[in-house]
């Protein structure tokens, strides 16, 4: 009896012991199922607390409708140039109104940089000034590359140790954005153009509201004497490489499953009789799409094949023309069902708790 007991035992052991990998096995399942129910019960919790709640249980509502929690819905900011001569202070200001403002994400259109020099010490020194603007808003913000950022080749070198490569794209909340750079490859400004134009920068630190008085009286000459010439000036053009112009080819036929998409650059490509966007806009064709561009200073909006191509105004860089397009703005975009919403924000009237904007020389 005792060996048959013995027997009994050892084998009740051995089947516990070839048991345990298996309890061990839904404990962790247990526990795993335990944690996960736990995070899905946070989760829905955290949901409910964004849905809309009230004490309101009559028929009659003090409301017109409930409003919605959107997790979708994509605010952004886009801010135009702010060289091509800046006035001091008026970008950097703007990048303190924005933290009123909380976009998820701001970009720009290029030229913020005066540039037009292969003098490194004053690159990095307008660099470092940038940066430290733009650490301000505290806020993620997106590098387009304009004719004063890109000016001549050691500018495109120190914008690639930077920065990278100046066209590229990125997808958030399934809404993509391609971003072209239109000084592929760099047109450098005749040598004694640019010793001028740099003249003229270093006046506007000092003394902004003459230089800009200068510019107002000429103004109308220089667009005549442009439009002659723009045909012939490499400056004017908006220029592509093959392997950009491929690149984005490929992009745009590989990401179609996008709930909108936003193409920025800082040339109005389209109005420069460009060939190469030319081939970009047909691979834009069948999609929902936006472009936004600057470089002109003055705001305008036109509709082509009934998609939108809006080019800024300024955010700190001196007027090219007189006129309501005239202004220093951000657009604020909001991408929810449907087509974007577009508001544009004057920085004057851009105001925090105290009704000020900040702004000095903002137009």
């Amino acid at each position: 009896m005792k060996t048959a007991y013995l027997e009994r035992t050892v084998s009740s052991t051995r089947r516990a012991a070839s048991f345990r990998p298996t309890m061990s096995a839904a404990r962790k399942y247990f526990t795993a199922a335990g944690l996960v129910f736990l995070l899905c019960g946070c989760a829905n919790a955290r949901e409910e607390a964004l849905n809309f709640q009230t004490n309101v249980s009559t028929p009659a509502k003090p409301w017109t409708q409930r409003p919605a929690a959107e997790p979708e819905t994509l605010r952004f900011a886009v801010v135009g140039d702010r060289t091509g001569l800046a006035r001091p202070g008026v970008f950097e200001q703007a990048m303190v109104q924005l933290t009123w403002m909380k976009p998820e994400f701001v970009i720009n259109v290029g030229d913020l940089l005066e540039g037009y020099s292969d003098d490194r010490a004053e690159l990095e020194r307008e660099w470092s000034h940038i940066e430290a603007a733009v650490e301000k808003a505290d806020l993620p913000f997106f590098y387009v590359a304009g004719n004063h950022d890109l000016g001549t080749d050691t500018q495109l070198e120190m914008w690639r140790e930077r920065r990278g490569e100046p066209w590229y794209w990125f997808k958030f909340k399934n809404v993509l954005f391609v971003v072209l750079d239109t000084e592929d490859p760099p047109a450098p400004m005749p040598a004694e153009m640019a010793a001028t134009f740099r003249m003229m920068a270093k006046r506007m630190e000092a003394d902004p509201v003459a230089v800009e008085r200068e510019i107002a009286l000429s103004v109308s000459k220089e667009n005549k004497r442009r439009e002659e010439a723009e045909s012939l000036s490499p400056l004017q053009k908006a220029r592509f490489s093959e392997q950009q112009i491929e690149w984005a080819e490929k992009l745009l036929a590989e990401e179609q499953d996008v709930r909108w998409t936003f193409v920025l650059m800082h040339k109005p490509a389209w109005s420069l009789d460009s060939q190469g966007f030319e081939r970009i806009e047909r691979a834009l064709r069948d999609r929902n799409y936006t472009v936004i561009a600057g470089h002109n200073h003055y705001y305008r909006r036109e509709i082509r094949s009934g998609h939108d191509y809006l080019t800024m105004g300024s955010t700190g860089a001196v007027s090219h023309q007189s006129g309501p397009g005239s202004m220093d703005h951000i657009a604020w975009i909001t991408v929810s069902a449907g087509e974007p919403d577009v508001s544009l924000i004057k920085l004057s009237s851009l105001l925090d708790r105290d009704a000020r904007s900040g702004q000095t020389l903002a137009r």
